[in-house]
């Protein structure tokens, strides 16, 4: 059995060789080179669908320690609602079957409440569509839209076409009129102003207390050409169709598929005991949401959260083994809480050393606490106690996303520096193997280089993976084997099997990761 050292190195994806890339800028990065010329080398997939994440979007530091940790994908819900509109389940889903019958049953109506946007962030009219085309499959059509104008994650004044859009969509499927429409501000307030905005919505969808407008599209053109400044967030309560305000025995589904925006207005429906406004009862609700919002009350989910079972370091655990993990503050809740799979507690036998962040600014110190971190790997090999060690360096991440390249440039030879002691130590080790990889893309590319303008964001492109044993060494790597490592081998979710390979311990069968090795 191996003992396995996996370093992750936050926000270092592989990039090109061009001057956006801090990597290639640096001149001390001979460990790398060296790595990557005689040791097992693999380019992986750290962000879009092949991590869970909506179609090419960026990765992030939560769902890459996720992946690794737990060896499979765990799909964050747009794709996940989007995957089973793809493949029918969604059509066949038991809580919109619930909701239908209980609007068959009692002869009522069925409410859709949301935000209507052109992002992918808190809702999606996709799934919108497909909700409507779920009742028009089952001839059901007393469906009533409550709206949420957005003006945040899509353009300040894009409602009006939004609209415009879903009515033909509605024309075509022939399912769904628009009751009522008001700005997200009011609909999905976070911050707890539930008599100036949350009660404002819910007397709105439930009573019907708004300006009663029909030509909704008249009243909002005139508001956009009288004020150019005009969010569509703020729009105020508009009562569309009075026959759409919820009645006794009726159905709301809430189908946003990101809590915290909903989760005032759903307890104002859901709570027993509500101290924050008066409500008017309402008899016999059918109440549900796309996903879980509410912790504490039991009602009908669509999509509830995924279980997950195991995790590497559980089954770590589980094998009577010692294992370790470092980090600083800054990135300490991903190395626990997320590569664990949700869990907030060390398993039996895991120690957790967590480094509080360097109380120097950033151009002072811009390796963090790096140098400590290495020291803590190092005097872990000596103590030879532990069969897994794992660490996260923040600095990548944290300095990428200043756009400062020459500190970048900073960071990638202190790192080179760094990784050069610890293989130092651990190269003469035999029964110890070294996986140098990252979560996500970022540092790599920090100019775009048509306009010139500074990249602080993550990135969309793969990170790169070393595996280091000393019986992995070759002197010279084939042509053959060079040109195989410059393709994408697999994803993060292939870490988590490669560790527990190595580690001789068997591989979850549900898992979708495969060994590297």
């Amino acid at each position: 059995m191996s003992k396995v050292l996996l370093i992750i190195l936050d926000g270092w994806g592989e990039g090109n060789k061009d001057y956006s890339n801090p990597i290639y800028l640096a001149k001390e990065k001979d460990f790398f080179e060296f790595a990557r010329n005689h040791f097992p080398f693999y380019l992986l997939q750290a962000s879009g669908i092949a991590v869970g994440l909506p179609w090419r979007e960026e990765g992030n530091s939560e769902v890459g320690h996720l992946c690794m940790g737990i060896g499979k994908i765990y799909y964050q819900y747009y794709p996940r609602i989007t995957l089973a509109i793809k493949d029918g389940s969604f059509f066949k889903n038991k809580v919109l079957f619930a909701c239908l019958n209980h609007a068959q049953k009692y002869n009522s109506r069925v409410h859709l409440i949301g935000l209507l946007t052109q992002g992918i962030i808190h809702a999606a009219d996709e799934h919108l569509i497909a909700l409507l085309n779920f009742f028009k499959k089952n001839n059901f059509d007393r469906v009533y839209l409550h709206l949420f104008l957005d003006g945040k994650d899509s353009p300040p004044q894009s409602g009006l076409n939004l609209l415009e859009k879903l009515e033909k969509d509605i024309e075509r499927i022939k399912v769904g009129k628009i009751s009522t429409l008001c700005g997200r501000t009011y609909g999905m307030d976070k911050n707890e102003y539930w008599k100036i905005k949350t009660q404002v919505a819910f007397y709105l969808i439930t009573e019907g207390v708004g300006k009663e407008i029909k030509d909704y599209k008249s009243y909002i053109k005139n508001i956009y050409e009288n004020n150019p400044d005009f969010i569509d967030e703020n729009l105020e309560p508009v009562l569309v169709d009075k026959e759409g305000v919820v009645k006794d025995n009726d159905v709301i589904f809430f189908f946003n598929f990101r809590a915290d925006g909903m989760v005032q207005l759903a307890k104002a429906f859901l709570e027993i005991e509500f101290p924050y406004f008066k409500r008017t009862p309402k008899n016999n609700l059918y109440i549900a949401s796309m996903t879980k919002y509410l912790e504490n009350i039991d009602y009908p989910i669509a999509f509830p959260p995924v279980k997950i079972y195991t995790s590497v370091s559980k089954i770590i655990s589980e094998n009577n083994l010692l294992q370790l993990k470092i980090a600083e503050k800054y990135k300490a809740y991903h190395l626990t809480y997320f590569f664990n799979g949700f869990i907030n507690e060390p398993h039996p036998g895991e120690y957790w050393k967590i480094l509080p962040s360097s109380e120097k600014n950033f151009r002072e110190n811009p390796l963090l606490q790096s140098k400590l971190i290495t020291e803590l790997i190092i005097n872990a090999l000596k103590e030879n106690i532990y069969a897994f060690i794992a660490a996260n360096y923040a600095a990548p991440d944290i300095i990428g996303h200043t756009g400062d390249i020459n500190l970048a440039i900073k960071v990638v030879e202190g790192l080179n520096y760094e990784l050069k002691r610890i293989y130092n130590e651990i190269i003469d080790k035999e029964e110890w193997v070294m996986i140098i990889t990252s979560d996500h893309g970022n540092i790599e590319n920090m100019i775009n280089l048509k306009t010139g303008e500074i990249q602080t964001t993550h990135d969309v492109g793969p990170v790169p993976c070393y595996i280091i044993n000393r019986n992995f060494y070759v002197e010279n790597k084939s042509l053959e084997r060079k040109i195989e490592e410059k393709k994408i081998r697999g994803s993060l979710v292939d870490i988590g099997p490669t560790i527990l390979k190595l580690l001789n311990l068997k591989i979850p069968d549900d898992w979708e990761g495969k060994s590297l090795i």
